[in-house]
């Protein structure tokens, strides 16, 4: 059985935190009800996540309570693709019209969207294995 925990060492906790992704974002991933900022952490350690519901983009607590534990729930199931990622999760304004199951679909494709960046990031930054010498065969002289 696969467990898909969800404990403090999952969740930006601080100001520190936050402003860390604000201050040095890498990854952007644009969704009709959602804006999610990434950077890359220096150690492969698991991803973190943290929710910014503006009380001004949503009005309603029992909404923003909403938004709140469907993105977490959504990144707990894939945390393991996000690995050495903090994110930070920004709602938009209407996103209290839409329903669950939509929602759970648009997280899982910024899931996607953000996985596949970071890969692609760590392909072109990370270094090159040293190539082995190669063995030059020694030439020939007409003398």
């Amino acid at each position: 059985m696969t467990r898909y925990p969800f404990g403090a060492n999952q969740r930006l906790l601080c100001a520190k935190d936050f402003s860390g992704v604000f201050d040095h974002t890498l990854f952007k991933v644009h969704q009709p009800s959602f804006l999610i900022l990434a950077t890359a952490k220096p150690s492969t350690a698991s991803a973190r996540i943290g929710l910014v519901v503006a009380k001004k983009k949503v009005r309603r607590a029992h909404e923003r309570n909403r938004v709140k534990r469907i993105s977490r729930e959504s990144f707990r199931l894939h945390q393991r693709d996000l690995t050495g990622l903090d994110i930070v999760v920004l709602p938009k304004v209407g996103i209290e019209h839409i329903p669950n199951a939509d929602l759970h679909q648009q997280l899982q494709l910024a899931w996607q969207k953000l996985s596949k960046q970071f890969a692609k990031h760590r392909r072109q930054n990370s270094p090159l294995p040293a190539s082995t010498p190669s063995v030059s065969t020694p030439s020939v002289s007409n003398q």
